[in-house]
């Protein structure tokens, strides 16, 4: 895979089967802070549960991380991602941005696993969110993260965003960047109220959908 700085300084990774970023050429860190922690609201909760859909490189986490940090609040964290990338890979990426998270992270790569500390809690799972489920658990954030409807249109779909609705709890909110009209309109046809909000870096949308209180 191959490496690349984005706009602000942060590193990426190009998937070579799908063909795109992990993240925009504008900047990995500034879309995790803009788009999922503030577009989401998690950035002003005192203990933020978030579950995301494509961990990928981590980005989103330590983002999130740093600045639950920085607030004293307690971060409970959960993620699914079906194709984890080499461990190499994810180095290259979320070391510089956080060295003691990669550390921690490391000795499990690869497959499932739980990390737990007095500031966070992170949960990954190696599993298609097509066949994952979180039973008696409600959460209150989702980062929506996989990539394009373009080259993973199996996980931009109706009982995909279902799942979504019945993960969040009432009030909870769900955001991604793509506004394609199909992606909106199958969120809106599930029960989630659907509203652009203002993109960053070339990008002149987003998307924000709240499950009704």
């Amino acid at each position: 895979m191959e490496v690349r700085p984005t706009g602000d300084g942060s590193l990426s990774l190009r998937h070579p089967v799908h063909g795109e970023g992990y993240h925009p050429a504008a900047g990995a860190v500034g879309q995790a802070e803009r788009l999922y922690l503030r577009g989401s609201g998690a950035h002003a909760d005192a203990r933020p549960r978030i579950f995301e859909l494509g961990f990928g490189l981590g980005v989103n986490f330590a983002v999130t991380l740093r600045h639950a940090r920085r607030r004293g609040a307690f971060l409970d964290y959960r993620a699914v991602e079906a194709q984890p990338v080499p461990l190499e890979g994810l180095e290259a990426v979320l070391r510089p941005l956080d060295p003691e998270l990669f550390a921690r992270i490391a000795p499990h790569w690869g497959g499932s696993f739980a990390v737990a500390t007095r500031e966070f809690r992170l949960r990954l799972e190696v599993v298609r969110v097509q066949d994952w489920s979180l039973a008696g658990e409600r959460i209150r954030y989702v980062y929506f993260d996989p990539f394009s409807p373009r080259a993973n249109p199996e996980v931009w779909t109706p009982p995909v965003y279902r799942k979504m609705f019945d993960l969040l709890e009432p009030g909870g909110t769900l955001v991604t960047y793509s506004v394609a009209g199909r992606v909106r309109r199958g969120l809106a046809d599930v029960g989630f109220g659907v509203e652009r909000i203002p993109g960053w870096g070339g990008k002149r949308h987003w998307l924000r959908a709240r499950r009704p209180a």
